[in-house]
């Protein structure tokens, strides 16, 4: 399969292969399925939770685009990829149980390549780029808010934990600033921004970097003026 004809400035083509994309699918319905199985659904729980995890972002994405029915729905070919991954993880529920460390690595990769997914549409459209930016955090966060929703789950996107949405975000800025700024060659730019997200999520995982939930200048600025007095008696 090729690239879709998808254009955008300067006649370079900013989306990535269909495999690509039919793969992003698929192991995102994997990631659903197994979630859905550790919460003990049954078949058709498992599912409805692979289909929102693999294609939720991507139809949120195609809506806000308005450009008709989204692309799960006009091709069946991610529909059926869907359906064979959630069918792989039913069967293969105990074995693949023990991926774990696996899987946290998969959801990393999908973390970038969802955010590279929806910007390189929204460039395609010639949205404005903080729009564009938006677009591509929308495709990478939504599957995942839609399956805890669906579980009855916070969802990691507003909760304190690992590094996420900010994941995304840093990988759509090095994206537009790699394409748009430094007219690096696009698989390049790819290529860059999905391996950077997926390093920055599983070091943020491993080490435990978070977010503070909030920020209070007026207490950093009472810290700073402590500081400066010490240094000064």
């Amino acid at each position: 399969m090729g690239r879709e004809p998808a254009l955008w400035e300067g006649g370079r083509m900013l989306t990535l292969p269909v495999y690509l994309e039919l793969g992003a699918v698929g192991l995102g319905a994997l990631s659903g399925a197994l979630h859905a199985l550790r919460r003990e659904v049954d078949a058709m729980g498992v599912l409805a939770l692979a289909i929102s995890t693999s294609v939720g972002g991507g139809m949120l994405r195609d809506v806000l685009l308005a450009q008709g029915p989204p692309a799960a729905l006009r091709s069946s070919k991610f529909l059926l990829a869907v359906a064979a991954c959630a069918l792989l993880a039913v069967v293969f529920a105990p074995w693949m149980a023990r991926l774990s460390r696996a899987l946290d690595v998969v959801d990393a990769l999908l973390l970038g390549v969802w955010v590279v997914l929806g910007l390189e549409k929204a460039l395609a459209f010639h949205l404005p780029l903080p729009a564009a930016v938006f677009l591509g955090l929308v495709t990478s966060v939504g599957g995942g808010v839609i399956r805890n929703v669906l579980l009855g789950e916070p969802s990691t996107l507003v909760i304190a934990g690992e590094l996420y949405a900010s994941v995304a975000l840093l990988c759509a800025l090095a994206y537009v600033a790699l394409t748009v700024g430094l007219q690096v060659p696009v698989p390049v730019a790819e290529t860059v921004a999905i391996v950077g997200a997926a390093a920055l999520r599983l070091l943020a995982m491993w080490r435990g970097w978070w977010l503070p939930a909030r920020f209070d200048l007026l207490h950093l600025l009472d810290r700073l003026r402590a500081w400066h007095q010490r240094r000064h008696r």
